[in-house]
Formats: C-alpha cells, structure tokens, sequence
C-alpha cells in the first residue's frame, strides 16, 4: 500500500501472524477472564435494570450505526494495488477512502441524532427513570461508534503493513485501560454512566495512538485532492455489498433485545445479553486470527493456485475447530453450573442462550478463509447474498418464537436463520463459485476432530450428572480436567505434524534451542 512499498518477506509475515495471533490470544482471555470476573459484580453494583439499559443503548446505536466492516473494504483493495505494484493507486485511493469515511460519518452523524428526538416515541414502555438515563447515555455512546467508523482506514494500514503484532497489541492496551478504569468508577459509585463514558474516552486516545505510530513507524501518504469517477464507483459497488455483509450480521444480533423488549420484557433482554456475552467471547477467539491472512490470501488469490488458498482453509480452520469445538461441547456439558455460578439462578436461562449461539458456529466460524477468499476475488456480493438469507429467516422466526420462549425463541430463531444462510447457502457458493472441495475441507477438519470432541462431550455430561459442583473451585477443577483430557487426546490422536511445528515453535524452551531467543 501507501506505506512500505516492498512486500513483506513470507517468514517476516508469518511471524506476524503467528505472535500478532498470540498477542490477539492473550488479549481475548484477558477480556474474558476480566469479563467473567467482574460482570457479576458490575451487575450487582448497577443492578438487572441497569445492565440491561446499558446493553439497550449499545444495541440501539449498533442497528443504525453497525460495523460496517469497511476496513476489509479498504484493506482489500490496498492489497490490491501492493500486489499490482501500483504505488500511486494506493495513495490516491488512501485520500478518496478517507474523504468517503469523512461524509459516512457526518451523514451517520445527522441520522443518530433524528433518532435521538425519537428515543421517547421508540422505547414509550420504558419507565420515566429508564428513559431518561438511556437518554443520558445515547449521545455518549453515538460518540463512541463514530469515532470508531472514522478510525477504520487506520486499522486497514496496519492490516495490509501486515504490523499484527503492534495493531493487537494496541487492542489489548485498550481492553485493560477500560477494565481497569471501569472497575474504579464504579467502586468510587458513579454507576452505569461511567461505563459508556469510559468506553468512550479510551476509544478516542486508542485511535490517537494508531494515528502516531502509522504518521512515524510507516510511508503512509494520503492524496485528499485525488479524484477518478472509475475508482469511485469500484469502491462503492464493493463496500456496498461488504456493508450489506456487516449490516444484516449486526442488525440480526443486535435487533434481538429490541425485539424482546417489544414482545417480551427488559429481564429477557438481560437473560438474551448474558447469552450473547459467552457468544462473543467464542466469536472473538475464532476470529482473532482472520484478518491476519487478508494480505496472504491476497498474494495467494494474485498468483492464481486455488490449491493453496484450500490447503490454508484446512490449516486455519482446523485450529480454529480445535478451540471452538472444545468450548461448544464443554460449555454444552457443565455450561448450566457455569452460569450458575457467574451470574447466579436468575440467569439460569442464559445457558440455553448461549449453547445456540455457539453451537451455530462450529460449521461457518472455520471457514472463515473461504470468506477472505470471496474479498479477494471481488465475490463478496455472494456472502451478503447469505446474510439476507440468515437475517430474514432469523428476524421472522424471532418474532413468533421470542413471545412464547423468551430469550431462548430468540437464540433459536438466530441459530436457524443463521446455518440456513451462511452454512447450507455459503457451501453452496463455496463449491460452485471458488471452486473448493468442501467435502475435503469437512473430512479433514471436522471429521478428524469429531472424536476427541464427542470423547470430551460424553465424559464431561457424565461428571457433570455424577458430580455436581458445590462452589466455582470445583467447577474450575472440574474444567481443567477436561481441558486436560481434550488436549492428549487431541494430541496423540487429531494434531498433524504442521499444528505440533506451529507449537513447539512458539514455546519458549523450543526457540532458545534454536537460538532465537537467549
């Protein structure tokens, strides 16, 4: 791109994406284990109500003013243009991104606020108290969202520039400040008002970070005066079909809580959210590493060998299977006193939630290359083909089912809709479009796994109906134990040579043999 002209060396860029990845990896677990630990407590600090206000004014905002999933717009056609050799295209195209994003947010600005006038005639069940703190917080979180929209050209330099390492390590600086600062407003009791304040205010210094290290550590140039009524209308036709990705996965998970506080209650949104929260944990472990290959399946897509681009399906969804799979059956398994113990009985509910929402990530979560691929190739319009599919199948059966089940219709509303778009559809697509052999990709991936994953099922409901826990200790003793189990079987039975290589090649005792580190 506009930045280091050269394309990065392969063992440099694996680099990156190996210790980016486990930069992303310890990142994550640090927001779950953070999220787990304190959750329950920010609950009882602000209260059920409150919680579920707070999880309100996020997902209102998001319906309007979703992820976009822009970055993957302007990364892929930097890459574009780095592949092409074509150095002046990147810095035009780096100054007509910019002035796009510029005008989204301003017009996505002037439509936050329409709603906001609105916000009373919206939510007119809501209580007086409960509509005047999401009042308060709507404007705050608004802030929020676009100061994310405009800081995505920025994510897409550190994308392309292949920097995994830096760009996550950034992330993860994020995520502790707002821990952190989080849990000292609310034991000073400022209540749920510093939480979106908070958020707000480090997602601002976050982005000021990733403008000082793009303006010193990088080339980065930005023609704002470019023009080219061509480039214009390449990047319209593409991002419009990358929006229509990102706006039905966001509208169909974000319009739940709308759609329960409609027909069925506030407390049902809470139950729902507490369901999304270990959904998102799962979705962020999946996805950690998908958008380091963005630039390597880029050079793969450019020199033409389909071949490779499936042989890195299976390595990447392998690994992703390993972890998924290992959470959805374990989850499935002593989930119930998982729950329990984190947010006590009144969410009891929540674990239902919860094991339909991960379990329909198994099949779609490691396929994700094949997704990049459809960037790559210009093909994106067939992923948002999907999306419709899994948004209308899953808003009309929420509907009729979250009246009667609660937050359970509505988890089972989004399961179905969602494999019916993008597991059966996209298959679909993938055989007949990119030309991949699924049955090759499933025989390797999930049927090689499938073993060690049903072991780990059975044993795990066995212990759990012979051996309740009685406190979080032996719960924790209890999942050790079968993270123990999974892993030598997995070991001895499922890992190939390449995955043992990956390993041994990130432990530290394994590199100072080799001499990397002294």
């Amino acid at each position: 791109m506009a930045t280091k002209y050269a394309l990065e060396p392969e063992e440099v860029s694996s680099n990156q994406i190996k210790y980016g990845a486990l930069v992303s990896y310890v990142s994550i677990g640090f927001n779950i284990i953070s999220g787990f630990l304190y959750t329950p407590w920010m609950i009882g600090k602000i209260g059920q109500a409150n919680y579920g206000l707070y999880i309100l004014s996020f997902s209102i905002i998001a319906i309007f003013a979703f992820n976009l999933g822009l970055e993957v717009v302007v990364a892929r056609f930097l890459s574009k243009y780095r592949n092409d050799g074509d150095r002046q295209g990147e810095i035009r195209f780096l100054g007509i991104a910019y002035k796009l994003f510029f005008l989204l947010t301003f017009i996505l600005a002037v439509v936050l606020a329409i709603l906001y006038v609105f916000l009373d005639n919206l939510y007119g069940n809501l209580s007086a108290g409960d509509l005047e703190k999401l009042q308060f917080m709507y404007p705050i979180v608004a802030f929020y969202i676009l100061i994310t929209l405009i800081s995505k050209p920025l994510d897409a330099v550190f994308i392309v520039n292949e920097r995994f390492i830096q760009f996550n390590s950034l992330l993860f600086f994020e995520k502790v400040v707002i821990v952190t600062c989080t849990i000292v407003a609310l034991v000073m009791g400022y209540g749920v008002y510093a939480l979106v304040v908070i958020n707000a205010i480090v997602i601002l210094l976050n982005n000021i970070f990733k403008v000082l290290y793009i303006w010193k550590y990088t080339d980065t140039k930005i023609d704002f005066m470019a023009s080219g009524k061509g480039m214009y209308r390449e990047i319209f036709v593409f991002s419009s079909w990358q929006t229509t990705v990102a706006a039905t996965h966001n509208f169909l998970m974000n319009i739940m809580p709308t759609v329960l506080v409609i027909v069925a209650s506030g407390v049902a949104v809470a139950i729902f959210s507490i369901g999304m929260v270990v959904q998102g944990y799962v979705l962020l472990i999946a996805t950690a590493v998908n958008s380091l290959f963005l630039p390597k399946v880029s050079r793969l897509t450019h020199s033409g060998d389909v071949k490779d681009i499936e042989n890195l399906m299976i390595r990447v969804g392998r690994i992703q299977l390993y972890v998924v799979g290992f959470i959805t059956v374990t989850f499935i398994a002593i989930g119930s006193e998982f729950i329990h113990f984190w947010v006590g009985d009144a969410f009891r509910e929540s674990y239902v939630v919860a094991s339909l929402l991960i379990a329909m990530g198994v099949i779609t979560l490691p396929q994700e290359i094949a997704n990049i691929h459809l960037v790559t190739t210009n093909q994106i319009r067939y992923r948002a083909y999907g999306m419709v599919i899994s948004a209308v199948i899953g808003l009309v059966l929420a509907i009729f089912l979250s009246g009667a089940y609660g937050a359970s219709g509505a988890a089972l509303a989004l399961m179905i809709g969602y494999l019916s778009g993008n597991a059966v559809f996209m298959n679909i697509i993938y055989v007949k479009i990119l030309k991949i052999d699924v049955l090759r990709f499933f025989k390797e991936c999930h049927l090689q796994l499938l073993p060690g994953l049903l072991l780990t099922l059975v044993i795990g409901m066995v212990i759990q109906h012979l051996h309740p826990s009685s406190n979080m200790i032996e719960f924790l003793y209890k999942a050790v134990g079968l993270v123990a189990l999974y892993a030598m079987f997995t070991w001895f039975f499922t890992v190939n040579q390449f995955e043992k290589d990956l390993i041994q090649s990130i432990l530290p005792f394994k590199r100072i043999k080799k001499g990397e580190l002294k």
